[in-house]
């Protein structure tokens, strides 16, 4: 009987760990809360970089339709035109991630800054009140 009620009560122990070690550990967006934080960060953007983020979006759905443009001649192509047309998207495709890239390390260059030396200055703050 004593061994009976030592396998159960060691049972009951072990199965949470069991049924925690099953759980998916990986968090979606939408249970974390991060599209709540998305949108009202986006509320929270001043008039400036509302305006930035607007034209970015107006690039890409620019950039998009080239691309798309591009994908639709190469699918209809055939024999030789395919091959001209399958270079012309992956030209397309380098091009815009190079302007991509210049546009992020500009945008790394002026942002970073800005909030390298905030962080600085709260630094500064912190130690001068030691």
């Amino acid at each position: 009987m004593k061994k009976l009620s030592f396998v159960l009560m060691l049972a009951v122990l072990i199965m949470p760990c069991g049924l925690f070690a099953q759980q998916d550990k990986t968090q979606h967006p939408a249970a974390s809360g991060g599209m709540k934080m998305e949108s009202g960060h986006e509320h929270s953007m001043s008039g400036d970089h509302m305006k930035e983020h607007d034209e970015m979006m107006s690039k890409m759905k620019e950039m998009d339709a080239r691309l798309n443009e591009k994908v639709a001649a190469m699918d209809a192509a055939k024999g030789d035109q395919k091959v001209e047309a399958m270079a012309a998207v992956i030209k397309e495709m380098v091009s815009q991630r190079k302007t991509m890239q210049e546009h992020m390390m500009e945008m790394h260059e002026t942002k970073g800054h800005e909030h390298m030396k905030g962080s600085m200055e709260k630094d500064a703050g912190k130690g001068k009140g030691m």
